[in-house]
């Protein structure tokens, strides 16, 4: 994305920052609605349509595919509005810019998946389905996208007792979030790296990406691309992360930790 000191706990004050809860929901949002609206509307304008006998939501794509796009929605029904609006303490300002980014790549990104899954279906080869295959995306899916709720619910249940803390050593009975900030112990998902959850992320959407294959949709797939631009995107915004600890809290506190490796410089 860029420009890291823009959002996050790296952002800085700029009359064109937006307010980071819905800031980032309406940003997040733009890709599920995107997608959803194309999986319902664009099979009917097609010649002649899909319609499986085993479509369950009413698109009339194989219900594999219809799958893929319940589990990406899934996705972002925590990302963009059960995280940020309900499980966050807090969230920095996102600077208008980067919004506009994020509104931008999730449009696109959106659109290429849902065009895939439902192109895809007229394809009597992208019929092909692997049972096994299948099973092994679908747990790694499962297990990325708990351990990356689980690892963000502990840092901000270390956040919240840090702000607690914080505002009785303050006399303060009104405790507030915004910019209270704790590097996390060296322990359960922090023990070797910084940024669990960005790792985890990845994790998960290598699940997507492998049920996707699954379906015999072969290695040039959205799906996958969305991958590598996580791994491009992401792994800047973990080092970043990672310098900005050990400037606030020194290098002895990061115990070695890397961003999203466990390796110190990374």
């Amino acid at each position: 994305m860029g420009n890291y000191q823009y959002m996050g706990k790296t952002s800085t004050e700029s009359r064109f920052n937006l307010p980071g809860r819905y800031a980032w929901c309406a940003a997040e949002l733009v890709g599920p609605l995107n997608l959803l609206f194309i999986v319902f509307a664009l099979p009917s304008k097609l010649h002649l349509p899909p319609n499986s006998s085993s479509s369950i939501l009413g698109t009339g794509l194989p219900a594999k595919n219809e799958l893929l796009a319940a589990l990406y929605v899934l996705h972002y029904i925590n990302r963009a509005v059960i995280t940020p609006l309900f499980l966050a303490p807090s969230m920095s300002p996102i600077h208008a810019s980067i919004a506009a980014m994020i509104v931008i790549f999730q449009y696109v990104n959106s659109a290429c998946i849902a065009s895939w899954l439902v192109y895809s279906s007229l394809t009597p080869s992208a019929s092909s389905f692997s049972p096994l295959t299948s099973l092994i995306g679908l747990v790694i899916f499962f297990l990325g996208i708990a351990g990356n709720i689980a690892s963000e619910n502990e840092l901000f249940a270390l956040r919240r007792g840090a702000a607690r803390r914080k505002a009785k050593s303050e006399g303060k009975a009104q405790i507030t979030y915004d910019k209270v900030y704790v590097i996390p112990p060296a322990t359960r998902w922090f023990k070797y790296i910084l940024s669990p959850h960005y790792v985890l992320e990845w994790f998960e959407w290598t699940g997507y990406w492998i049920l996707g294959g699954g379906l015999g949709l072969g290695w040039n797939t959205p799906a996958l691309w969305f991958l590598i631009n996580e791994l491009i995107t992401m792994s800047p915004r973990a080092v970043t992360s990672r310098k900005w600890y050990e400037k606030k809290f020194g290098k002895r506190a990061l115990a070695g930790r890397g961003g999203f490796a466990p390796v110190p410089w990374l």
